[in-house]
C-alpha cells in the first residue's frame, strides 16, 4: 500500500495524507501562507472550518448549491444555510465529533439563500493534530435529489414550506 504525502510547495510542511486528490481544492499552509492545490474541482460541497466551526475554505459547489458566495461564507459558520434541524440533533452530532473525534455521516436539511429547503448527505471529519486535538473539520455535503428522499423527509420539506 502506498501512502501519498502532500507537502507545501514552498516550505515542505506536511498538509495531507491520502485525501481525495483526484478532485481538488487549495489549502493555505499555516507555516508560510502558500496556497496549495489539493482539490481542483468537486461537484459536492467541501467546507473546511477551524475547530470552532468558522469557515476557512469552501469550494465552488457551495455557491452553486446554497446560493451564497465564498465571500459571504468565509469567516461565518455553516449555520448560515443550516440550522434547520433540532437543537438536540446538533448537540448529538457535535458531541460525537468533539468527544469521540470520529467522522460522522448524517442526512440534514438546509436552506438556500433564496429560501428553498433541501436535504443533503453530510459527512464531517475531524483533522486531529499530534496532541490528539481537533485542528480542523472537513465537511463534504451532497445534495440529495427528491427521488432519493424518504417519505418522512418529503413530508418534512412539505410541512416546512407551508410554515
Amino acid at each position: 500500500m502506498t501512502i501519498n504525502e502532500h507537502r507545501c510547495q514552498s516550505c515542505g510542511r506536511l498538509l495531507a495524507k491520502d485525501l481525495f486528490l483526484e478532485k481538488g481544492f487549495e489549502i493555505k499552509c499555516i507555516r508560510c501562507g502558500t496556497l496549495n492545490s489539493i482539490f481542483l474541482s468537486f461537484s459536492d460541497q467541501i467546507i473546511i472550518t477551524d475547530r470552532r466551526g468558522i469557515i476557512l475554505f469552501v469550494n465552488d459547489a457551495v455557491e452553486k448549491n446554497t446560493g451564497y458566495s465564498k465571500e459571504e461564507v468565509i469567516g461565518q459558520t455553516p449555520a448560515k444555510w443550516g440550522k434547520q434541524m433540532t437543537n438536540e440533533f446538533y448537540q448529538k452530532l457535535w458531541q460525537k465529533i468533539n468527544e469521540e473525534k470520529r467522522s460522522v455521516s448524517v442526512r440534514i436539511m438546509n436552506r438556500r439563500k433564496n429560501g428553498t429547503l433541501y436535504w443533503a448527505q453530510l459527512r464531517i471529519s475531524p483533522i486531529i493534530n499530534l496532541k490528539n486535538q481537533i485542528e480542523f473539520l472537513v465537511g463534504l455535503e451532497s445534495v440529495l435529489p427528491e427521488k432519493d428522499l424518504s417519505l418522512k423527509e418529503k413530508q418534512v420539506l412539505k410541512n416546512k414550506k407551508n410554515d
